[in-house]
């Protein structure tokens, strides 16, 4: 049986369409629909309910980041304190364990890594984190975790949160909400500004009460989530990461410290060089449908004389391009330029190679929004 998240009643009461996913029942969509949902995000904000996800705070001291190094490609040392990092979980082959989150914050005087995690993975992660670190803290047994997104989402936090004038995307802080500690990152997983907020399961339902008083705001389910990261073309772990895919073939590279791939004692460190110096047998592309036939996780990917080049990972309807679009991987030697095909049934349907994100990101950077 699925688990239920805390505010379960909350989001049925106002209309959630629950369903099974990561192993929770989670709002799909509420009354207005995934495509106004959707919108909602990219020209107001939303409000998204990711509880089923995974927190933990590992303290930050010698022998947990020299524990958590074989597993993570990052100079855990070398963090920047409130500062979030996107990085991995390595397998011995370089292969992607999770993807994940991991920030430098000080609670109570004492520094702590604050990690995030993918709710479908929180065993295989959880064996490794307390492998690494046996005293660590999993945080969402008593926190909640919520994603504010869309361009008016600071307007909306700041009516109940008082946020620092410089915080930037990928920024952390610990926050007062009515008086008690929150942990509040610049970040999220549409391509839109926005926060996400863990905060105590006992003031979840009010603090979402709060922030629903702004009434360009709506509640927004994992139909949404998930077409907003498409076009964002971020990558969703079980579809473009898994552990027989490493970062460099998920077009991650830039997530990885180099001078780590260097080092011994990090897991697949050295397939992961020589992918690094020679090209991965494939990569990811981004795909839009040309006579608006509907592209699908798990369709294959063919050139013009019927040959098997690829498969695609994750496929949606896009309401900002009013096509569908998806992401795949190719074979790395096939000439993006030529004709790709994908079959539909039982038909050979033309679709058209793209590089990613399919929309233009605006993340909060240095004062302004842009990519």
């Amino acid at each position: 049986m699925p688990l239920e998240i805390p505010l379960k009643n909350f989001h049925e009461s106002n209309g959630a369409k629950m369903v099974p996913f990561a192993g929770f029942n989670m709002p799909i969509n509420y009354k207005p629909g995934i495509i106004n949902e959707h919108k909602n995000v990219r020209n107001h904000s939303g409000i998204f309910d990711v509880s089923h996800m995974g927190q933990m705070l590992i303290e930050a001291n010698n022998l947990h980041i020299k524990n958590l190094e074989k597993y993570i490609p990052l100079k855990l040392n070398n963090l920047r304190k409130n500062k979030s990092n996107y990085t991995f979980l390595l397998n011995e082959n370089g292969g992607v364990v999770d993807d994940l989150i991991v920030s430098l914050i000080d609670i109570n005087s004492k520094s702590f890594l604050y990690v995030v995690y993918n709710a479908s993975r929180k065993n295989e992660d959880e064996n490794i984190f307390f492998k690494c670190a046996q005293n660590a803290q999993i945080l969402h047994l008593k926190n909640c975790l919520f994603a504010i997104q869309g361009p008016e989402s600071i307007e909306v936090i700041n009516n109940i949160i008082e946020v620092p004038i410089d915080m930037n995307f990928l920024d952390i802080e610990v926050l007062k909400y009515k008086n008690n500690s929150v942990i509040v990152s610049r970040s999220g997983y549409t391509g839109e500004d926005g926060f996400e907020i863990s905060i105590s399961t006992e003031q979840a339902e009010v603090f979402i009460r709060d922030l629903l008083e702004n009434k360009n705001t709506m509640l927004c389910g994992l139909g949404s989530r998930d077409s907003l990261r498409l076009e964002a073309g971020l990558s969703l772990y079980g579809h473009e990461l898994n552990e027989n895919i490493t970062p460099i073939e998920a077009g991650l590279s830039w997530a990885l410290d180099k001078d780590r791939l260097n080092d011994s004692t990090l897991n697949g460190n050295k397939i992961l060089s020589d992918q690094l110096n020679n090209k991965p047998s494939n990569k990811k592309i981004g795909l839009i449908s040309v006579n608006r036939t509907m592209l699908r996780d798990g369709m294959i990917i063919f050139d013009s004389n019927k040959n098997n080049i690829g498969k695609i990972t994750s496929g949606c309807f896009s309401p900002n391009l009013n096509k569908s679009i998806a992401i795949g991987y190719i074979n790395s030697h096939f000439d993006k330029e030529k004709e790709i095909f994908c079959e539909i049934r039982n038909k050979m349907e033309l679709v058209k190679s793209t590089s990613l994100p399919f929309v233009k990101k605006n993340y909060k950077k240095n004062g302004s929004n842009n990519e």
